[in-house]
């Protein structure tokens, strides 16, 4: 029985410290997630009083629309109350009453995580309220495929659809699911009785059928894992051109960010791995050394030879690998000398943004 015994303890230290090991890992992938929250920090100084916290959550939830959501790129959000006259939305729907809520460029994902922080030192119910409607909102969104369309409820424009496709533009997706995934391993700032067990497990199915959609949407050249496009269709997961400039193609800058998304997500399946190696394959084979890119002309060129350098192409064409650029008025070249001037200083077409995945 003794032998026994002492086999049993072995057996749970062993499973323990395997555990341990787990845990460590998966630890050490929550740490790596997407979301840099600097930009949370700089709202939410360390020497803020608890009444200046509220005087911010009251102007962040004054903006917040019907639906649950916020709109982009209004820096007044976080600088004045909403004054009940003027629009709270940037973009509406044809009937210009429907405020459309956005994931773009870190709205209402960024208002979540504000107002969850300041929940943690001002336990006001109608701080808690505000972040569950957002939540909701993100929720609500979803595509059952498990895409995320840029704007809520539908863009209903005429010249300008390509918002309701499941996007990857910017992150937007990333962020959400990098979100999703705070909440429900309750990671700071939602380390507290903010969100409720029946919220978390919905937002764990979200979070799921996100990844689904990521996993199911790779796009695959002659039997080979490659990247993602910007955006893809939200029921047959194909790749589908953005705005006119932003054709059809293989993001080498999306792509990253999607791919280190997957490496926090624990257990890592091996369809999940399968995915990661396929795409660090193809963008080491992409990636062009020696070279920065600069959107401004250095001696009239915008590639110019730099020793150590590594570069990506923004637009990759599917099954060639070729370098698109693409115009304002839906154009596409191979050379970005083609492009209007305008196009040109505009919109980004290289970056190193693969540095962070690639080996070299």
């Amino acid at each position: 029985m003794k032998v026994v015994f002492m086999i049993a303890v072995g057996i749970m230290t062993l499973f323990n410290i395997n555990m341990s090991k787990i845990k460590e890992k998966w630890d050490f992938a929550l740490e790596q997630a997407t979301i840099n929250d600097a930009n949370i920090n700089n709202l939410l100084l360390s020497n803020q009083t608890p009444e200046e916290k509220q005087v911010l959550a009251r102007r962040i939830m004054s903006w917040q629309l019907d639906n649950g959501g916020w709109s982009k790129d209004m820096p007044e959000i976080y600088e004045r109350e909403w004054n009940k006259r003027e629009d709270k939305a940037k973009y509406y729907q044809m009937d210009k009453k429907t405020p459309l809520g956005t994931i773009d460029n870190d709205a209402t994902v960024q208002e979540i995580y504000v107002l969850s922080q300041i929940y943690k030192d001002v336990t006001k119910n109608n701080i808690k309220t505000s972040v569950l409607n957002g939540l909701e909102f993100l929720l609500e969104m979803q595509y059952e495929s498990g895409a995320f369309p840029q704007v809520y409820p539908k863009q209903d424009s005429t010249h300008s659809l390509y918002e309701n496709m499941g996007t990857f533009n910017d992150d937007a997706t990333v962020r959400v699911l990098s979100l999703f995934q705070k909440v429900y391993y309750q990671l700071p700032p939602f380390d507290t009785n903010l969100v409720e067990e029946e919220i978390r497990q919905r937002i764990q199915g979200a979070y799921l059928k996100g990844i689904d959609y990521i996993l199911e949407s790779q796009i695959v050249v002659d039997g080979e894992l490659t990247g993602w496009c910007a955006q893809h269709d939200p029921f047959n997961y194909e790749p589908v051109a953005g705005r006119p400039f932003e054709p059809m193609s293989i993001s080498g800058q999306e792509s990253v960010l999607i791919a280190k998304f997957l490496q926090t997500v624990w257990p890592r399946t091996q369809r999940i791995q399968d995915s990661i190696d396929g795409f660090v394959n193809w963008l080491e084979k992409v990636a062009v050394e020696d070279v920065k890119y600069y959107r401004y002309p250095v001696d009239g060129k915008h590639f110019v030879k730099t020793p150590g350098k590594l570069m990506w192409y923004r637009f990759y064409e599917i099954g060639t690998n070729r370098a698109l650029f693409g115009d304002s008025d839906g154009s596409i070249y191979y050379s970005i000398e083609e492009l209007s001037l305008e196009r040109r200083q505009n919109y980004g077409y290289a970056g190193d943004w693969g540095r962070i995945l690639v080996s070299r």
